[in-house]
């Protein structure tokens, strides 16, 4: 049976508006011939601003297969994964201090200018996610993934918890040579130390669909890490103010900014921000109103 169509929301065209122009002025700026006006000051927000419009295309194509979306029905709860999502991005951050894997250019030298450009654009990376997510499960992507059980007991949660830990902890105090290809360890760290408490408290869990045997929504949050990860590169690339990569594991073979081995990041990542984002959101609201 057909899902019922339902209108596409205003601010969805919107988001479609902001998408196209954004794409237009960054090709405008790579144009010899257009080059001559100061592109960079629309282009310096380009990835930011096209993520934005994403989120409200994304949530209003929702909307059009469902009839409700964050959005239109839970605005709360959109809120409180953007402030999460500038929290757990300011902790990576932490990180890229003491273990450094990217840089970022071509920064205003306003600082309060520059700590209101972080928040615009940090706050976008766990609604851009999860709305992804939500997309795909929509469609039922990978809905019927199954392998076999995981029996999960209090020394398999605990030995959990304590290698996680380890991969949390450990990096940014390995010798100085060693950190730039520790990242892996990072992006695996958190969900290893969280999802246990997940599962103990009853909240959304990864480890208890493996328990079930269900693999559908691991799938659907790697296949979100991978599409976002390609957006992100993607409007990274011809944006004036930008991210470039100097963590050492393979820089001589790039898709667009990225290293391409670091490209498996992108699939642990969303799974770590599921994993945070239930353990930190479960104390403010209730598990059925959390998604995903």
């Amino acid at each position: 049976m057909s899902t019922p169509a339902h209108r596409f929301p205003r601010y969805g065209t919107i988001g479609l508006v902001i998408l196209l122009l954004m794409q237009t002025a960054v090709f405008c700026s790579q144009s010899e011939a257009l080059g001559v006006f100061p592109w960079w000051w629309i282009t310096a927000m380009a990835t930011p601003v096209s993520w934005w419009g994403y989120i409200l295309v994304v949530d209003a194509w929702i909307y059009r297969r469902k009839g409700t979306s964050l959005l239109t029905a839970n605005r709360r709860l959109f809120a409180l994964e953007c402030i999460l999502s500038v929290a757990f991005w300011c902790l990576f951050e932490g990180y890229n201090r003491l273990m450094p894997g990217w840089r970022y250019v071509n920064l205003p030298d306003d600082l309060n200018l520059r700590f209101l450009g972080y928040a615009i654009a940090f706050a976008t990376i766990m609604p851009g996610m999860f709305l992804t997510c939500h997309l795909l499960q929509n469609y039922r992507a990978f809905s019927k993934a199954r392998a076999p059980c995981v029996r999960w007991g209090p020394a398999s949660l605990n030995l959990s918890m304590l290698l996680g830990a380890l991969f949390c902890v450990a990096p940014p105090f390995a010798p100085e040579s060693m950190r730039g290809y520790l990242w892996a360890f990072v992006w695996m760290g958190w969900f290893f130390m969280l999802e246990p408490f997940n599962y103990r408290r009853g909240l959304p869990s990864i480890y208890r669909d493996w328990e079930r045997g269900d693999w559908s929504r691991t799938l659907q949050l790697f296949a979100t890490g991978a599409i976002c990860g390609v957006l992100w590169e993607f409007w990274n690339m011809w944006a004036y103010t930008k991210w470039v990569y100097i963590f050492p594991l393979g820089e001589s073979l790039k898709f667009f900014e990225m290293p391409v081995a670091g490209f498996l990041g992108f699939l642990p990542f969303a799974l770590e921000y599921f994993v945070m984002f239930h353990f930190l959101a479960g104390f403010f609201t209730r598990e059925d109103k959390l998604g995903l």
